[in-house]
């Protein structure tokens, strides 16, 4: 049976260590390897990626929605391993990303929905409808682009957690 050898995408566009030939294939690779270069170059990724995290992060926000209209549809243990398997993961990658991207709302609402998740055995209607909730927030969120505390409407959404 043949081995198939895929390339590695990602090698081939990261930035080499001090002491490395940088490859003259990526115009973006620094030409100085310097720590002040490279974290300029760091501060600049990160930058972009901030900018960009409303648009992604809408997109998991919409997936959990779909599935907890699914895990509507299941019950008893079935409906509780759904939402463990499928959902918290999404909920959880959000909780991290949002303070690292400048979206602090974001984590706060899926600590909550972590919490949540976490501490039931049995998931009910009434739950879903609170994790429903909650992405309702996160799409307010990302929609009016509240970063940091969100101000008043950041106020409103944590009042709501609690």
């Amino acid at each position: 049976m043949p081995i198939f050898k895929v390339p590695n995408a990602l090698k081939s566009k990261a930035i080499k260590p001090a002491g490395r030939a940088q490859s003259p294939k990526h115009p973006d690779a620094p030409q100085s390897s310097s720590p002040a270069d490279l974290e300029k170059l760091a501060m600049e990724a990160m930058a972009d990626l901030s900018a960009k995290f409303p648009a992604w992060a809408s997109g998991d926000v919409q997936k959990i929605k779909q599935l907890l209209a699914e895990a509507s549809g299941i019950f008893g243990e079935e409906r509780t391993t759904f939402v463990r398997t499928n959902i918290y993961p999404k909920a959880h990658d959000l909780k991290g990303q949002g303070t690292t991207f400048g979206y602090p709302l974001i984590t706060d609402i899926g600590s909550h929905m972590c919490r949540l998740m976490t501490s039931k055995n049995t998931f009910t209607t009434d739950d879903l409808a609170i994790l429903k909730n909650d992405t309702q927030m996160m799409e307010t969120v990302l929609w009016k682009k509240l970063k940091g505390d969100g101000g008043t409407k950041g106020a409103e959404i944590l009042e709501k957690l609690k």
